[in-house]
């Protein structure tokens, strides 16, 4: 799957049906993106090429990984947002890494539609505040900073 600057998908893993996403947007009451379930049906697990994205106060981070949506899967979505739920901010999941164990997460706080932050884990306190910070408004729009 390619997008719309030419981002491709490598390592991707098995694909996901339409009803494992649903499991997921089940357990943790949400409804994802259809541009991210789009990608995600296919290369789920996947690695974008390019990798390299700015946002406002950090220059050249890093969209290593999608995590994977197959719940059967030791690291999958369901896992890693219940390591960190109580370090993120309510209606924050995680759906993506870099290699430094920071997360690209949908924003969830103002509605269902979504934008994209960062959680940087040396920056988390892990107390009541926990911080993100404002990527972009979609995961296209992220797709689409990609950069090499």
């Amino acid at each position: 799957m390619e997008q719309a600057n030419n981002v491709k998908w490598i390592l991707a893993k098995s694909e996901l049906s339409r009803e494992d996403v649903s499991k997921v947007e089940e357990a943790l009451s949400i409804l994802f993106p259809p541009d991210y379930v789009g990608c995600v049906l296919l290369k789920n697990g996947g690695q974008p090429v390019p990798d390299t994205f700015d946002f406002e106060g950090k220059q050249e981070a890093v969209f290593n990984s999608l995590i994977d949506l197959n719940i059967r899967e030791n690291r999958n979505v369901l896992e890693v947002h219940n390591r960190l739920k109580d370090r993120l901010p309510e209606n924050v999941f995680p759906f993506a890494d870099d290699p430094f164990g920071n997360y690209l997460c949908f924003d969830y706080r103002a509605g269902n539609q979504p934008s994209i932050v960062f959680w940087d884990h040396e920056q988390s306190d892990g107390g009541a505040n926990p911080e993100v910070r404002f990527v972009c408004k979609s995961f296209s729009e992220l797709v689409d900073k990609l950069y090499e």
